[in-house]
């Protein structure tokens, strides 16, 4: 069996059963600068051959070579701090899930010191530039999806390309017994980090989302709000695991909620489904920052007595890392250019929900922090100008006019409608100083005017040249 790892998620595929059970070879290769290799599949150990084809590359590791990439592969053999927080060392995975000793392994296929048969990974000789560090004769791992041999001696300007190639290694290979399951190797911050630089992009995809109201669904039990007709149609679970698919198929490098979250009451067992797919996102490597909604403040003390405080559950999320609140100081967006402010509904946060109750703010109340020269997001969950008109609860142009920090947009939630009807225009306008200004209304058909239509969530692309959107349905 062949296993790679992509995009935190592990795959296997099993031999094609018109396939001899014996092939071992399968072609002889040419690589573009003339080093020959052999691309081999078969039924020898991958975790053995990784660990003992890495650990040569980690002895041969010149002075002068980078010290993230010592760093990188060290952790990935004996655990480090570039290591998944999840995942095992391969060193760990080879005392642990291997019933044969690694040197019996050797000896089986290789000199006794070191394999030299490799028939479950694809290895390949050293570049040029590296073959006088390595013992003669050795050769290296191949990253799975690249096709590229695992570099040596790497300088500072090829350190994120290397740690690209080596975070395509699965984070279990096979072995004589399974692992846990775990689906990462490198920390998924770090190589998303390196990654966006490697392929030389300034540009920042996030997943907007807003007014989930996971819960909704259940006023028709507890009697609490105005509900749709089609409310037997609405799952809170189908749409936090609709919305965790795009934002994984998409590949964003974050996921921003513009508030309610949750409904007013909201019950254990949804809270549970939702926190799982939260999890999913974390363990994929995809953050989620937010901001709370006047829903997610009503939560606080729910009425009915099947249902959770909804607050509470949320400083758990924050608690666990799969929730970031965003505030009026910078949040830098998955370790990229962009920085992210948010301001909650009545400028009332998780941690001070219960503590205040007025909920009405003026822009003189709101002081941003510094930003960096990156792009700039402002998110808001309150009725704005010129959206709204004499029900606005903040003038949207004093806001930005009196602000240190220039804004690249602005991302709003709370409305749950385009502006007079209108799907293809109604979500978007400009400030007045030409700020341009976005909803992506509900992510669940929970207003009138989507009872035909699909609720969907917007991908964003922003750069320095400015802001993209695609729309996903829900």
């Amino acid at each position: 069996m062949y296993t790679h790892n992509r995009g935190g998620f592990r795959t296997s595929v099993s031999g094609h059963p018109e396939l001899p059970s014996e092939l071992e070879v399968i072609a002889e290769l040419i690589s573009p600068d003339g080093n020959g290799f052999v691309y081999t599949m078969g039924a020898g150990n991958e975790l053995t051959e990784l660990y003992d084809s890495l650990t040569v590359l980690y002895g041969s590791l010149p002075s002068g070579t980078d010290p993230e990439w010592r760093e990188a592969l060290k952790s990935v053999l004996y655990g480090g701090e570039l290591l998944a927080d999840e995942a095992s060392c391969y060193g760990k995975q080879q005392n642990e899930r291997n019933r044969g000793k690694r040197k019996e392994y050797a000896r089986r296929h290789g000199n006794g010191e070191r394999v030299t048969e490799f028939s479950a990974i694809t290895v390949a000789e050293p570049r040029l530039e590296d073959k006088r560090y390595v013992p003669s004769g050795a050769v290296l791992p191949v990253a799975p999806e690249s096709g590229e041999v695992l570099p040596v001696k790497v300088s500072g300007d090829e350190v994120d390309r290397a740690i690209v190639l080596l975070s395509e290694f699965p984070a279990e290979p096979a072995a004589d017994r399974p692992g846990d399951g775990v689906d990462v190797l490198l920390d998924p911050e770090r190589v998303r980090q390196v990654r966006k630089r490697v392929t030389g992009g300034e540009e920042t995809s996030i997943l907007f989302v807003s007014d989930t109201h996971f819960g909704y669904e259940n006023r028709a039990i507890t009697g609490s709000g105005k509900t749709v007709s089609w409310i037997d149609e609405i799952s809170s679970i189908d749409t936090v695991k609709r919305v965790v698919e795009i934002a994984i198929d998409r590949d964003v490098d974050a996921v921003l909620h513009t508030g309610d979250i949750l409904d007013h009451e909201v019950e254990a067992d949804t809270l549970e489904a939702v926190a799982f797919w939260f999890e999913v996102l974390s363990e994929s490597g995809i953050p989620v920052y937010c901001i709370v909604g006047s829903h997610d403040h009503t939560s606080y003390e729910p009425e009915y007595p099947d249902s959770v405080n909804g607050i509470s559950w949320l400083k758990e999320q924050v608690k666990k890392g799969r929730l970031t609140e965003l505030s009026t100081s910078p949040t830098t967006v998955a370790g990229g250019p962009v920085d992210a402010y948010g301001i909650p509904a009545g400028n009332v946060g998780i941690d001070d929900v219960g503590k205040f109750q007025s909920r009405e703010w003026t822009p003189s109340n709101i002081a941003f922090g510094a930003a960096s020269p990156g792009p700039n997001i402002l998110c808001l969950h309150d009725g704005v100008t010129p959206y709204r008109g004499s029900d606005a609860d903040v003038e949207l142009d004093q806001l930005l006019a009196q602000s240190r920090v220039s804004f690249d947009c602005v991302l709003i939630g709370d409305e749950h409608r385009p502006k007079n009807r209108d799907f293809e225009d109604g979500y978007t306008f400009e400030a007045g100083d030409e700020t341009p200004v976005f909803y992506t209304g509900p992510a669940i058909r929970i207003s009138e005017p989507y009872q035909n239509r699909d609720a969907f969530v917007t991908e964003l692309s922003i750069s320095d040249t400015g802001v993209t959107t695609k729309r996903h349905s829900v």
